[in-house]
């Protein structure tokens, strides 16, 4: 976190990547589009392990691996989030995270990059369906391919959130140490959290003892170390209760 602001400070630069950032920001939208027609006329219980999986395809719609993987065509792009969801969840606990969120009265999600949160968009509103109200948690400021609070208003979050709030400033993950205040209070009054990608697994493994409610993280791994630490190898896609 701390060389990333060091950078934007040497280099003047207010929003580092802005371009690919607003590139992955609209095609998560045009993507999303498409995954909701999908999704309709699915059961329930379907319906949501669905929006699960994109939820953590879109994951991979991390431009540092956009950028140098397969650029920015869309066709490739959803060819290779459809090998993602293809490949299934090696680590996965959804039917477990899908009985909790029909009976929780707020959840908090807490969201990770631009263009993904699109996709998160889906899996709110299905939320939302279920009484739910959901919280939306966001960055202050941009650093990597992190979503910010104009991010969300960009890819329009607040049609489908019930509120959204500031998580913290331009931290790589959720930050155990500059957390915002109106974060550290969702955490104690929330049924279930609900936390993407693999920076804000490291955090809330740390934080797990001050959080009452439930946890899940959604995510697909970015390193053998996270995949060892879940007794796997290789990228995996994960659904999993902390």
């Amino acid at each position: 976190t701390e060389v990333h602001r060091i950078l934007k400070r040497i280099s003047g630069i207010e929003i580092p990547f802005k371009e690919r950032r607003d590139k992955c920001n609209q095609l998560g939208i045009k993507m999303a589009e498409k995954i909701a027609l999908e999704a309709e006329g699915l059961e329930e219980s379907e319906r949501f392990s669905f929006l699960v999986n994109w939820a953590i395809a879109s994951n991979h719609l991390d431009f540092r691996t956009v950028g140098t993987g397969y650029g920015f065509q869309m066709a490739e792009i959803i060819k290779e989030f459809r090998a993602c969801v293809s490949e299934g969840l090696k680590i996965d606990q959804r039917d477990e995270i899908f009985r909790i969120a029909k009976s929780s009265s707020k959840i908090l999600y807490i969201h990770d990059n631009v263009g993904e949160i699109a996709f998160d968009k889906l899996l709110i509103k299905e939320l939302r369906r279920y009484g739910a109200s959901v919280i939306s948690a966001l960055r202050g400021g941009p650093i990597t391919s992190d979503a910010t609070m104009e991010d969300g208003e960009e890819v329009g979050l607040q049609k489908a959130a019930s509120e959204i709030i500031l998580a913290g400033p331009d931290t790589l993950g959720i930050s155990l140490n500059e957390m915002s205040d109106q974060l550290k209070r969702e955490f104690q009054t929330t049924d279930l959290v609900i936390a993407k990608g693999q920076a804000n697994y490291y955090a809330l493994t740390e934080y797990r003892s001050k959080v009452p409610g439930k946890i899940a993280c959604l995510f697909r791994t970015k390193c053998e170390i996270v995949s060892n630490d879940l007794g796997e190898t290789g990228k995996i896609n994960v659904a999993t209760l902390l």
